[in-house]
């Protein structure tokens, strides 16, 4: 029997639970792609906006929408103690001010280790739009230990096109810190890859020439077949379960529409796929996944277990923020039908 997520508040009657705030200009055109930690019982959520600024440019040809001007994101922060109602700041959290992330910072995951809470990003350095330059498109890394503050450690992903990152929130690998990312995206040929460090430090230390030398002997969590017009994309920051990794992805596709993934990885070695649920768990049907900046669109970024709780975590059609959960052990037990070969 198919296995899906349940809508908030009801599959039924289904809503948005964050939406842009007209008043509040960086963040008053959308509000998208949350990542979300569950600590002491506070819901963190850090997530992704355009302004009200937003422009329609040029439509896109292979896809319905449209590119935009004036779209530099900005990272939001908003805690809540149901992980339903958030109270969001005035103000951006981190904010596109430095020379490799000055046109955008976009699609935050928070991880904590210790009393840190890092958060990847993905930085762009020029405008999409402008066809005379082409952006460096990159993984950063900022920190915080008190959402009061934040470091930025700069570019921590390899000098080629790349995003969708997360640092796992255990040790794996014999003790070794876990950077999981999304290579070549967008493309038939993207597909999701994990590089060990002995530790934090090495991770944000790591030089450009040492990804070449990760490349040579490439470590694949989940790829798909070229001809594809979009291979996997990782989404949530994985979750750790009695099983091994839990991974919330964004689904490979033959068609511009984002559906939402789900499987199972060695818990020692996350770069061994243990078992895939078929299809999808989740897809753009309601409204307001369906029409907005990008249509159809379901992007998970965000996921965690409260008591007995998955709660998922998306970006609706890059314009609002929606949940779905489901009980966490009625999902394995979905997924571990399907063991991988």
């Amino acid at each position: 029997m198919k296995f899906w997520l349940e809508r908030y508040p009801s599959n039924e009657n289904p809503r948005p639970i964050l939406e842009p705030r007209p008043e509040v200009e960086w963040e008053g055109r959308a509000v998208f792609n949350p990542s979300v930690v569950y600590d002491s019982g506070i819901f963190h959520m850090v997530y992704r906006t355009y302004p009200s600024t937003l422009k329609e440019s040029t439509p896109r040809l292979n896809r319905a929408g449209y590119y935009f001007e004036n779209n530099i994101s900005c990272v939001g922060y908003a805690q809540s103690t149901d992980g339903i109602n958030f109270e969001r700041r005035n103000l951006p959290f981190i904010s596109p001010d430095t020379d490799y992330d000055c046109f955008s910072c976009e699609d935050p995951r928070m991880t904590k280790i210790g009393d840190t809470y890092y958060i990847t990003y993905t930085a762009i350095d020029a405008p999409i739009y402008n066809r005379d330059v082409k952006p460096k498109v990159r993984i950063a890394l900022a920190s915080t230990k008190d959402f009061k503050s934040v470091t930025k450690h700069g570019i921590v992903g390899p000098p080629e096109k790349s995003k969708a990152a997360a640092i796992l929130p255990d040790l794996v690998d014999d003790g070794k810190i876990g950077l999981m990312l999304t290579v070549s995206p967008d493309t038939g040929l993207s597909h999701i890859s994990i590089r060990y460090y002995d530790n934090i430090e090495q991770l944000i230390g790591a030089s450009s020439e040492s990804w070449g030398e990760y490349f040579t002997k490439e470590q694949i969590v989940m790829k798909t077949q070229p001809w594809l017009y979009r291979g996997p994309e990782l989404g949530a920051v994985p979750v750790k379960t009695k099983l091994g990794w839990l991974i919330i992805f964004s689904s490979e596709a033959m068609s511009a529409s984002w559906t939402i993934g789900a499987a199972l990885l060695d818990a020692e070695s996350p770069h061994k796929l243990i078992a895939r649920a078929p299809g999808c768990i989740l897809q753009p049907v309601a409204t307001y996944k369906r029409e907005g900046l990008v249509p159809n669109v379901t992007f998970p970024e965000g996921a965690v277990v409260a008591g007995d709780n998955l709660y998922v975590y998306y970006g609706c059609a890059d314009t609002v923020i929606g949940l779905a959960t489901c009980k966490l052990n009625d999902l394995l037990d979905y997924i571990t039908k399907y063991e991988a070969h």
